[in-house]
């Protein structure tokens, strides 16, 4: 088989694509390559993409996602996406957390629409522990709806980075979609 391809939106400096390709060492440990190729990057921070650029020789998309067209963006079988979180999370203050009445809180919608338009193998989305209970709730039921109405069956988990060797606290959660016809549970 060969390698698995990856289109990763809002990638920031690369956090989610480094675990996925594998191939580092971390707190003694070393974790294996994987068959991974990364085949498209996109966020609209510059900085970040230049951090993204340095570490992985891929120069991101740096336009607004909403711009992109599908069509665009070559073939992939895994798309990643760490939307953007400012609207979720309970350390937002000014402006109160808006949750879904917010534009980057709509901003999963570009996913959604990406999986329904390419229809990559499965998903992997990542956003902050705020998504629960923001919107009074009703924020992430409608999120996962989405996901699933792109042909996607979803699981999610509130993991710690703590219980991973980050040196921080840093809950979030993790979303993962395998495509229907595929007939496979992640778990």
């Amino acid at each position: 088989m060969g390698k698995l391809k990856v289109a990763s939106l809002f990638c920031g400096c690369g956090g989610t694509d480094v675990g996925l390709i594998g191939d580092f060492s971390f707190l003694g440990k070393h974790y294996s390559a994987n068959n991974i190729e990364i085949v498209y990057a996109n966020d609209i921070e510059e900085s970040a993409c230049k951090i993204f650029e340095d570490n992985f020789g891929i120069t991101p998309d740096n336009r607004d996602i909403r711009v992109v067209k599908s069509s665009e963006i070559p073939d992939f079988d895994i798309l990643t996406g760490g939307f953007p979180c400012q609207s979720f999370s309970i350390v937002a203050q000014n402006p109160k957390r808006l949750g879904l009445k917010d534009e980057r809180g709509m901003l999963f919608f570009e996913m959604c629409r990406i999986l329904k338009e390419k229809k990559p193998k499965a998903f992997i989305a990542e956003n902050v522990k705020g998504i629960l209970s923001a919107n009074h709730g009703e924020a992430f039921p409608l999120i996962i709806n989405e996901f699933k109405k792109a042909g996607y069956p979803v699981e999610y988990k509130l993991l710690n980075s703590a219980n991973y060797g980050v040196p921080q606290k840093r809950e979030r959660v993790i979303i993962v979609g395998i495509r229907k016809d595929l007939k496979k549970v992640f778990t």
